[in-house]
């Protein structure tokens, strides 16, 4: 991602194949793992009573049409870039395991469940 100006990602990967899995490809190539803050994922209402989407298919669902970036910890984000609202949902960790922090603050692996393209 290049913004007039600034470099602010340092990695960057879109959301089409839900959000577990695509951490876990961002994380496997740069040899990290994540911490995904349950209560802070931006979730899409739907249906006649605008209902909130359950979280598992926040974290499963794709084809979402949003960007996931990461950033270095001393940068300032804004929370909005060209328009589009920024949300903070984790970090980045050195231990290689992307962990899935609930709004009981139990801490449980985030297993990629999203859409694979050579699954068999």
């Amino acid at each position: 991602m290049r913004l007039p100006g600034k470099r602010l990602a340092s990695a960057l990967i879109d959301l089409s194949d839900g959000l577990s899995t695509d951490i876990a490809h961002i994380c496997e190539e740069s040899e990290t793992g994540a911490e995904i803050l349950a209560p802070a994922l931006p979730r899409a209402r739907v249906g006649k009573r605008r209902s909130l989407v359950d979280l598992p298919h926040a974290l499963h669902g794709g084809e979402d049409y949003e960007l996931l970036f990461t950033a270095p910890r001393n940068r300032r984000v804004s929370n909005r870039i060209a328009g589009v609202a920024v949300s903070l949902i984790g970090r980045v960790t050195r231990n290689q395991q992307v962990v899935l922090i609930g709004e009981d603050g139990l801490r449980r692996e985030l297993k990629s469940q999203g859409w694979e393209h050579f699954r068999k």
